[in-house]
């Protein structure tokens, strides 16, 4: 099963190879972050389990923080087109190729927002603990 830990790091991944030298800050901090930075959260919309499947719907939030709060406008819309192209149709986590279903970008008090959704199909597995038929005979 695809965790959203590992959704998560493939997202990460992606950035850090895009975005060399810039830490994606892993915490909620308002204050005392290094700039530029990332971060990124993970929010679930939806989850439905049924017998042999599991369905969720995912939202990504990624904040950018540009280098300075003054002069930000280039560098954000930078990123911005970059991550539009990062993210555009579709990611790799794990074993399975996420496709996303909507994106959304702007520019909120000086940091870039950009947010895209997403959902996982899964099967489950289920252990049978039965026995397994041999072999049946029927009379005619």
């Amino acid at each position: 099963m695809l965790t959203r830990a590992q959704i998560n790091r493939a997202i990460n991944d992606k950035i850090k190879a895009e975005f060399t030298g810039i830490p994606i800050q892993s915490s909620d901090v308002e204050e005392g972050f290094l700039r530029p930075s990332f971060f990124v959260s993970l929010e679930t919309r939806r989850t439905e389990s049924e017998q042999h499947f599991l369905y969720r719907d995912l939202t990504c939030r990624i904040r950018f923080f540009s280098t300075s709060e003054n002069q930000y406008k280039e560098e954000v819309y930078n990123v911005q087109d970059r991550l539009e192209q990062l993210f555009g149709l579709n990611f790799a986590a794990g074993s399975q190729v996420i496709t996303i279903d909507d994106a959304e970008t702007d520019v909120y008090d000086k940091v870039l927002h950009y947010d895209f959704e997403f959902s996982c199909v899964e099967s489950i597995a289920v252990a049978e603990d039965g026995d397994i038929m041999e072999e049946l005979v029927y009379n005619d």
